[in-house]
């Protein structure tokens, strides 16, 4: 759309930091190499004690694009992004982790597939392992479409915060994050109330999987009850603060609510039938990432007992 008119609208990059040293530069390296240069880059450190402060001078030497601020207190995960959102003058704001590494042509692309009344949109995200660039895998085989119901975002998620772009207007729908749920979940779900979730289906953006983003995660648990339970409780406290916040009114979120009812009186052992067959009436949403082929059914009816079982995928 953008690229049509040869404008290029300003994108503020907005990127937390917090003891990147490890791998910081590389991150910057890849944002500064950006082929659309009309961009203005915010950083917010959460009060690093490593040598992330002297990187981001180093960097803004570099680079007049880049401005930075180092928090007098640790503000955490959710609190530090909402601050440095709110810090953009532009009206597109993408947003990136400190660790994770850009295809050149990230912004472009995604500014080019912009629709004007949409408020946010995602591409895909591909992962390597600690520095093994070289064999970093992309995004999952899956059907990626756009997102029109909140039961594409509550169920399986293809939307990555580190992924995505969005239109500053819609942080007056959906701040203060809370600070127990996931930021880029609680603003792609604000968003798909508002308008349709454009997807690109390329893998822009490399997430770097290391030891320090990865070990305290419930997914990290082996014991698999275990981590049922604690992604259920998680799920409904989500689903639950979420509800609270922009009421039921609409046939999604009727469903939702009606969903999150039924989760909370699951033990992960019996299969809850009345929630099974609320799933199977919204199996084409809530499995929206399955491929069409023969028998699909199938497949819907054993992951719905599963869910109607744990709550979870």
């Amino acid at each position: 759309m953008h690229q049509s008119t040869n404008i290029q609208p300003l994108v503020a990059i907005v990127l937390c930091t917090y003891n990147g040293e490890k791998y910081l530069r590389p991150q910057l390296d890849s944002i500064l190499s950006q082929s659309w240069q009309v961009l203005e880059i915010i950083i917010c450190d959460d009060g690093s004690t490593d040598s992330t402060p002297s990187i981001l001078q180093e960097y803004q030497q570099k680079d007049q694009r880049i401005r930075y601020q180092i928090n007098a207190s640790n503000l955490g995960y959710n609190k530090n992004f909402e601050q440095a959102f709110q810090m953009a003058t532009a009206d597109y704001i993408a947003i990136s982790d400190q660790d994770d590494i850009w295809e050149s042509n990230k912004i472009a692309i995604m500014m080019d597939y912009w629709k004007d009344d949409s408020l946010f949109i995602f591409s895909l995200s591909g992962t390597f392992t600690d520095d093994d660039f070289k064999n970093r895998k992309p995004a999952p085989d899956v059907n990626y479409t756009p997102i029109r119901h909140l039961q594409q975002l509550v169920f399986n998620s293809p939307v990555h915060g580190h992924a995505c772009i969005f239109r500053k207007e819609l942080l007056a729908h959906c701040i203060p994050f809370p600070d127990d749920i996931y930021y880029d979940w609680w603003m792609s779900m604000h968003a798909v109330r508002l308008s349709v979730i454009p997807c690109v289906p390329q893998t822009l953006t490399w997430h770097r999987l290391h030891a320090a983003n990865n070990s305290k995660t419930i997914l990290s648990l082996t014991d698999r009850d275990k981590r049922n339970q604690q992604l259920r409780k998680q799920f409904v406290h989500a689903l639950q603060v979420f509800l609270e916040r922009t009421g039921v009114s609409t046939e999604d979120e009727v469903f939702l609510d009606q969903y999150n009812h039924l989760a909370q009186t699951l033990d992960g052992k019996k299969i809850s039938w009345p929630l099974f067959r609320l799933i199977l009436r919204n199996r084409d949403k809530i499995f929206h990432y399955k491929k069409k082929k023969p028998l699909l059914i199938f497949s819907q009816i054993k992951h719905a007992l599963q869910l109607a079982k744990t709550g979870v995928l």
